[in-house]
């Protein structure tokens, strides 16, 4: 009897174990552009990437202008986040210097996560949504 419970107490940690080592899954859910994907891009994003100091030929301020990417091309591929360059830029390491953020402040892992659903998803940004920098903020009309 003692080997029988011995047995299902080892089981029962393995498996708990086990489960502390698997990614965790979500219910999927569709990742709104408005509420969750703009505040990510003019918090993080648009301070160095708007129309008027377009770092590295990329202004993210409108749908036009983030799909036509900047200097090294396309920066999201709707449906494909890992050779998405606005995703992929999120995983380097500090030292490289296209790594984003350029700040040692790494970006939070969940808006990681809800960009690369959102470029996952087919990156829909509603027509006529004009992201603001922070440098505007005072002047945005809400």
């Amino acid at each position: 009897m003692k080997i029988n419970s011995l047995a299902t107490a080892v089981t029962t940690a393995c498996l708990a174990a086990c489960s502390q080592l698997m990614p965790k899954l979500s219910p999927h859910h569709e990742v709104d552009f408005v509420s969750e994907v703009r505040p990510i891009l003019e918090l993080r994003c648009l301070e160095c990437h708007n129309r008027h100091y377009s770092f590295a030929g990329l202004n993210l301020e409108t749908q036009k202008t983030a799909m036509k990417g900047g200097r090294s091309g396309a920066v999201i591929l709707p449906g494909a986040p890992d050779q998405s360059l606005l995703y992929k830029v999120l995983h380097l390491g500090h030292e490289n210097p296209v790594a984003m953020p350029p700040t040692p402040e790494r970006l939070e892992r969940e808006h990681a996560h809800l960009l690369h659903d959102w470029i996952q998803q087919g990156a829909k940004w509603p027509e006529g949504v004009h992201l603001v920098p922070p440098q505007e903020w005072k002047n945005r009309q809400s």
